[in-house]
């Protein structure tokens, strides 16, 4: 068995919004203080990784978050996808939160779960799939791929609950018992991608090692809720 690639998926930091219960979606909110503070906690726990590719939100919360961690890692072009943006809350965005979605009407202008999931999936399908392919040259010299995502707590959420429910990873026995928790600001969650030889023919296997982890963040204040994230699934 080979490790392939690790995929680090990223949360940004925090900003006045999430601090407040707002609703942001897809607006353009910035980092406050402890945001910033956390992103610099976040850069110096990945310092030692070598990345290979970096992808982000193109909103400036997760882009400035992915900027921070890229500071150690200058020879890294850092690619920004509007795919990656959080979920469109329609009219709820600037409103306080969290969303209760059984509320709505059938005139909302949400984003809704099935077009989350499908906007997760062919991201997924676009930029990762390519990337953990056994036919790239550097996996038969032995080299893992490190690949950076930064992105926001329900595109996150949903790609996971993708992977998992659709058996494209393994996961902690925890997680499977508890289910995933809610993503704080600056959380770490990594998936890493293995060579197995079954019979003649070299195949693909990812795992969850970690999931929403905030450890490094020791000392800062962590919102453990999401106003982005609607009630039934927090």
């Amino acid at each position: 068995m080979t490790i392939l690639a690790r995929m680090f998926v990223v949360r940004h930091g925090e900003t006045d919004s999430n601090r407040n219960r707002i609703v942001q979606g897809q607006l353009d909110t910035p980092l406050n203080a402890t945001g910033l503070a956390q992103a610099a906690m976040t850069a110096e726990t990945l310092e030692s990784v070598s990345f290979d590719k970096a992808f982000t939100s193109d909103l400036q919360r997760a882009s400035k978050t992915a900027e921070r961690i890229l500071q150690c890692h200058t020879d890294i072009e850092l690619v920004q996808d509007s795919a990656l943006r959080e979920r469109f809350m329609g009219e709820m965005q600037g409103k306080k939160g969290p969303v209760d979605m059984t509320g709505l009407s059938d005139l909302s202008s949400i984003e809704t779960d099935d077009a989350l999931v499908q906007r997760c999936i062919t991201w997924y399908n676009r930029v990762i799939v390519p990337n953990i392919s056994v036919t790239k040259p550097d996996v038969s010299k032995g080299q893992c791929r490190n690949i950076l995502v930064s992105s926001h707590g329900a595109f996150i959420a949903t790609l996971f609950h993708v992977m998992i429910s659709t058996n494209h990873v393994t996961c902690p026995a925890e997680l499977k018992l508890r289910g995933l928790p809610t993503l704080g600001n600056a959380s770490i969650s990594v998936v890493e991608y293995r060579t197995v030889l079954r019979g003649k023919h070299r195949e693909v296997e990812a795992g969850i090692l970690k999931y929403g982890d905030i450890s490094h963040l020791c000392g800062l204040r962590v919102m453990e809720e999401n106003a982005d994230v609607e009630i039934d699934q927090s």
